[in-house]
């Protein structure tokens, strides 16, 4: 791993035993000296920040810039911890990303964590319920995690449907209502692109988008299909259940995490935002405090998130046999020998 750049910690105790929180959040001067500032610069992939609980960064060279990771709400509480959202990282090119079982994204804007302590990892977004949003543990694991959003009036809250050993159940019966098919672009015979004229229907074959600017009749859109048992997970509005899409507001996602593993998170169709982390031994609850204005009048109403919904990291007493069978992420058994991210006993380990 690369050596942090900058080291932020900031550790607290929440009032309740082994419910520590560590913050890792960048101030604007730390962004700075990482080659962030508000306007955008082509930057490589890169540790930001790093403390006991991990590292945080940035996956894959982009051109990246600052921007608030807040909107609507800039006060949050996490296991009784205050922490004040602040400025965070913002990446150029929308992630490259097929499906959950194709694996993780391959470039765009994505952030990396590494956890150096099993917990859970909270991180926090201007999150769009309009967008959908990824976390993979290592570059093949699809992970659940817990997601949360509220502009005041409306909340949305519910985790992905969890395997038991912290990955998305793709067979779960509630499944379809957290996932969708994954698509790709149609090709002709000759492996150019499929565009449907937005006004006509008329489909024609090109490389790329005939669209013409500012002429009405030709609007064109690439023709989809779903890739057969391959997925990608659904808008947030859609999995909470709403009739409409709401704004852009504050949101979170939490998730668990196990010691030495790498952890990469992002957005399909849009730059997600990031900051940092907020690590917790205990599964977090989360209140999104009132916000007022200059006059003390109450413009948003305080939200709170009381249950964690996901249960990925959990204390199972198990047989600690050293002969047991060893496993990779995707539930392929391995030799003893295998490097990576591997399980056995039912717990999850680090071989390098």
């Amino acid at each position: 791993m690369k050596k942090s750049l900058l080291l932020i910690a900031v550790a607290a105790f929440a009032g309740m035993a082994n419910a520590q929180v560590v913050v890792g959040l960048a101030s604007n001067e730390e962004l700075e000296a990482a080659g962030l500032s508000g306007t955008k610069a082509d930057l490589p992939a890169m540790t930001i920040l790093e403390n006991e609980a991990g590292s945080f960064g940035l996956a894959y060279a982009d051109s990246w810039g600052t921007t608030t990771t807040y909107k609507t709400y800039r006060n949050v509480t996490v296991n009784g911890e205050a922490i004040q959202l602040g400025n965070g990282a913002v990446g150029n090119a929308n992630p490259t990303f097929v499906s959950f079982e194709a694996g993780v994204m391959s470039a765009g804007a994505v952030f990396k964590m590494t956890a150096n302590k099993d917990g859970y990892m909270t991180v926090f977004t201007k999150l769009n319920p309009n967008k959908q949003y990824l976390v993979f543990e290592g570059t093949t694991g699809a992970i659940i995690y817990s997601l949360g959003w509220s502009d005041g009036s409306q909340k949305i809250y519910y985790a992905m449907p969890d395997d038991g050993e912290g990955y998305i159940n793709f067979d779960a019966p509630d499944a379809s209502k957290y996932l969708i098919p994954a698509t790709k672009q149609k090709t002709d015979e000759a492996g150019l692109k499929l565009w449907a004229n937005k006004v006509t229907g008329e489909i024609v074959a090109a490389a790329s988008n005939p669209t013409v600017k500012d002429d009405p009749d030709q609007q064109y859109a690439g023709v989809m299909e779903d890739i057969p048992g391959q997925t990608k997970p659904a808008m947030p509005w859609n999995a909470a259940g709403f009739e409409k899409a709401p704004g852009e507001s504050t949101g979170f996602l939490s998730f668990p995490v196990y010691e030495g593993a790498d952890y990469y998170f992002s957005a399909l169709g849009s730059k997600a935002a990031c900051g940092g982390f907020v690590y917790t031994e205990e599964a977090p609850s989360i209140v999104f405090e009132e916000v007022t204005d200059g006059e003390g009048n109450v413009t948003a109403p305080r939200v709170e998130f009381p249950e964690i919904l996901v249960s990925g990291v959990k204390s199972v007493a198990v047989d600690n046999n050293a002969d047991a069978p060893i496993y990779n992420l995707m539930g392929v058994r391995v030799n003893a020998d295998a490097k990576g991210i591997l399980i056995q006993n039912g717990k999850k380990f680090i071989r390098k």
